[in-house]
């Protein structure tokens, strides 16, 4: 059996290529592109590159926003190291549900707090000696 992907491959990351799953990826770098929309017309989009295993994406807005976000700038030059979450849903478009890639901050590890330092014990200072 052939899968979408397979009968169809993309040099761009599609949802089919995340299985399901969310995936956490470092961006390497971010360049500005021109590619063809869906309406066959050129247009700019922001294409991130990733450190590993991953096809590059070309962001919407959307996308765009939320990886600006993460990376505390929206300026795609400073977005290099940023780590970001992948994860499959569905968008509505032109009145039709499709399947898209949206982009979140990863969950990071729960920070452990450190007790508080231990309250010495000078509570009876002010006690009466019959108390002490």
């Amino acid at each position: 059996m052939v899968s979408k992907s397979e009968a169809f491959p993309s040099k761009y990351l599609q949802v089919g290529d995340l299985g399901g799953q969310p995936a956490v990826a470092t961006i390497k770098i971010a360049a500005l592109e021109s590619l063809k929309g869906f309406d066959g017309k050129e247009q700019s989009k922001v294409v991130c590159y990733f450190a590993k295993h991953f096809k590059p994406l070309p962001l919407n807005l959307t996308n765009f926003d939320a990886v600006a976000g993460i990376a505390g700038s929206d300026e795609t030059d400073d977005w290099g190291g940023t780590r970001i979450e992948l994860y499959p849903t569905t968008t509505s478009m032109n009145g039709k549900t499709m399947d898209c890639i949206r982009v979140r901050k990863p969950n990071e590890p729960a920070k452990i707090k450190k007790p508080a330092a231990p309250l010495t014990n000078d509570y009876n200072d002010d006690l009466p000696d019959f108390v002490k």
